[in-house]
This record gives structure tokens, sequence and C-alpha cells, in this order.
């Protein structure tokens, strides 16, 4: 079980709690605070506040108690894929480099399943494992990136931005290859998107943050939003964003805000199977 407890990132992220249960997507714009979830479990952020993977703080751990867990517990495909590649070593070197440092296996055992897991994605395994990074198209990079987060299947994999640096064309062939793959995995899914097209053909659950904070939280937040930051984004346009009151952090751009909304912080408040952060819904 992955939870996160009252995380924190200074002037970013503002006390997220989460319990990661299903596929999980994490809806908001850019600076939204979103990416600093991703980052503050892999440790590239300073944060506050807890993490657990079953009962022990992914915070608390030292480098090499770290470094067992990543590829095999959790893993993360960055919005920028190149970053998982180191550019003088061939595709093949980065999956057996995976298996062999995590004492899996042998070369030969890691390139076997390679070639599975790339043959899932609709790729010539042939080709990409002898290719280097550079040699790549965008999208049989991002695949493979794909192919490296989910290679020997961790309990959670972090995918952030699906659409960067591809085509919406090739974007629907990313979305359905994640959905081929999320059939034959026991992989859970953590996918950070601002566009809720994608996170509805991949995730059950959705978690939309606005300016650092949770602002609605789970199933069918898609198919029936409640709060009005989650509205404005379905609809495809969200105002102008003013200057933060010391009430709800969307005030100043909602439609519905009163001098409530302005001076008091909403609570989150259960609605249903859901929680929102909005003083409409204690009223309705």
């Amino acid at each position: 079980m992955l939870e996160y407890e009252c995380l924190t990132v200074d002037n970013k992220l503002n006390c997220f709690t989460a319990v990661i249960s299903a596929h999980t997507g994490i809806l908001g714009q850019r600076d939204s605070g979103k990416e600093e979830i991703f980052k503050a479990t892999f440790r590239v952020v300073k944060a506050k506040g807890k993490i657990s993977l079953d009962g022990v703080n992914i915070l608390k751990l030292g480098e090499e108690d770290l470094r067992k867990i990543l590829w095999t517990r959790i893993s993360w495909m960055p919005y920028d894929v190149s970053q998982l590649f180191n550019p003088v070593y061939d595709v093949a070197s980065h999956f057996v480099e995976i298996v062999v440092s995590h004492n899996l296996g042998c070369s030969e055992y890691a390139l076997d399943l390679a070639k599975e897991k790339l043959k899932i994605l609709g790729l010539n395994p042939e080709e990409i494992l002898k290719s280097y990074v550079f040699q790549l198209s965008p999208l049989k990079l991002k695949k493979t990136a794909i192919a490296l987060a989910t290679f020997i299947e961790p309990d959670y994999v972090f995918i952030d931005d699906i659409e960067y640096g591809i085509s919406e064309v090739d974007q629907i062939q990313i979305v359905n290859s994640l959905i081929d793959l999320m059939s034959v995995t026991s992989s859970k899914f953590l996918i950070s998107d601002d566009d809720p097209a994608v996170l509805s053909h991949l995730t059950d659950e959705v978690i939309v943050i606005y300016k650092g904070e949770v602002v609605e939280e789970g199933y069918n937040v898609l198919s029936d939003p409640l709060h009005p930051y989650t509205i404005d984004v379905l609809r495809g346009y969200v105002p102008p964003d003013g200057k933060t009151s010391s009430g709800c952090v969307y005030s100043n751009s909602c439609l519905y805000s009163s001098l409530k909304c302005q001076t008091k912080k909403p609570e989150l408040i259960r609605v249903g199977k859901r929680v929102v952060r909005c003083h409409l819904y204690p009223n309705i």
C-alpha cells in the first residue's frame, strides 16, 4: 500500500494526503503542485510529511535502501523520457542494468523479458534494443521508456505528462498501448496530466490539484465534477489566475465565489463517494 500523509513541498504543495489503491490520475495545470508529488516520491525535491510504502517511510530511507526499491517497487517515467537513458549506451544495456543491479538474473534473462515487454507495446524488439536514444523517434522513445518503467512490474508506476514531446496522433497510440499494458500487468499506475481525456481512459480514481491543494478526489470525478475548478478544466477554460486570497485558493477565479470563499479556507468534505474542498456543498 502506498500512502501520502500531509506531504508538503514549500510554496508548491500543501499537505497532500492520499491512499493509492487503484490506477490513479492527478489532474492539474502546470505548476499546480502535481509535479511535486512525483519529485518528492523519488527524492528529487525536499519534502515534509510522510510517504509510506507498506509502512516504510520513503522519505527516511538511506540511499542504498532507496536504490533497492527503485524499479522493483516504484518507477517513474518523467515527462522528458530522455532522462531515463544514458545516450552513450544502447537501449539493451538499460534493461540489463536493472536486472543485474537488483540481482534478479543474468543479461540473457533481462533481454528476453525486455523483448516481451516491447512486443506488448507494439515495438520491434530487435530494432529497439540495439538502438541508441538519439536514433529513436519521439513515439518509439516514449514507448521504450514505458517498457523500461514497467519492466519488472514494480508495484507502482508513475507517469508524468504523456503528451509531452509527441503529436496528438502519437498520444492516442501511447494511451492505447498503456491500456493494453495495464491488462497484463499487476502494477498500479499514477498518471499526472493536464488533459482530462487522457486520465478518463487510463485511471479509475482522480485527484484534482490547484495551487498545491487537493480540491476534489474520488471516482466519477471527470464524468460528474463537483468543484468549480474541475468543471472549468473540463469545459476547457480556466479563468485568469487572480491573487490568492486567504480563503479558497480558487476564489478569485471562481464564478460562484462569495465573501465566505474569499476569507475562509474550506475543508475537504465528503459528498457521496468522493471528497471536495468547496463551501457550496454543505448548503446543497
